[in-house]
């Protein structure tokens, strides 16, 4: 069981991290560095790049997500919408996805107000877990509140931006949502990452970016492949984003629709085994 709970939350943390890398929302008292955002359709730089993303993804606020991810030979589709506020309280998302796997063939998940809402079909009887991310005392709050906090662009783009290997602007346009959208290729180097955990072996060296970028500085689509990690392979991941700054609905369930049982302390700690 113990094992089952991990694979459900190496699953829903993977579309957070996807989904939440690249979003960003505005600094915390609504004011942007000078400059900053106000050079769309002009030229992107590495000195630049992720200002001017993050500005245009501040000021957008909300998106459609379309995500393909490739995790060692299992196929994972998804999509939804995200609203990335100032602070993770501000937030939302809602996501569906598809695993392939017997049992757990479809998840939906929503974010609101600091709450995760958790549905994994039959293993959670059709109905949505909660999981408070702001309770100290879950642990599994606590392992979910750490993924939405990387959500914070102050922090998540920072540490991509210092730890930028390669940046060129190569390959050739696509219309992508309408725009004509450039691929810039962006090398990271993950041992430049302070949140990157080197040790446990789960991260490899080097990622490799490729994003098409409009010409109002957001990002249209995100392709990263990963290298093989012992014992689980390669990894391959497609992200499209869509409808920027267009009106999304994302509410919690209603109550009729959560389970008032506790799901995840049925499954065991979710500490990882030695």
């Amino acid at each position: 069981m113990r094992e089952r709970l991990k694979q459900l939350t190496a699953v829903s943390v993977l579309l957070l991290v996807a989904g939440g890398s690249l979003v960003a929302c505005g600094d915390k008292d609504g004011a942007k560095a000078d400059g900053v955002g106000e050079s769309a359709g002009g030229t992107l730089t590495k000195a630049n790049f992720f200002d001017e993303i993050t500005a245009a993804q501040a000021k957008a606020a909300t998106s459609h997500v379309v995500m393909s991810v490739d995790v060692a030979g299992q196929a994972i589709k998804a999509d939804g919408d995200l609203k990335v506020g100032e602070t993770p309280k501000d937030t939302a998302m809602a996501m569906s996805m598809q695993t392939g796997q017997a049992g757990l063939a479809s998840i939906e998940m929503r974010l609101v107000d600091q709450v995760f809402y958790l549905n994994f079909g039959p293993m959670t009887s059709n109905k949505f877990a909660k999981v408070d991310l702001t309770d100290p005392s879950n642990p599994i709050g606590k392992q979910y509140s750490e993924i939405v906090g990387s959500l914070d662009p102050s922090q998540q783009l920072k540490d991509f931006e210092g730890a930028v290997s390669s940046f060129k602007q190569k390959g050739k346009t696509l219309t992508l949502d309408g725009v004509k959208a450039k691929p810039y290729v962006i090398g990271i180097d993950t041992s430049k990452i302070p949140s990157a955990d080197q040790a446990s072996g789960a991260m490899p060296k080097k990622l490799t970016y490729t994003m098409y970028v409009g010409p109002d500085n957001l990002p249209r689509r995100v392709l990263t492949e990963l290298p093989a990690i012992p014992g689980a392979g390669s990894s391959k991941m497609s992200i499209n984003y869509s409808k920027w700054g267009e009106k999304v609905s994302i509410v919690e369930p209603k109550a009729s629709e959560i389970t008032d049982k506790d799901f995840f302390s049925q499954l065991g700690s979710p500490t990882p085994e030695a």
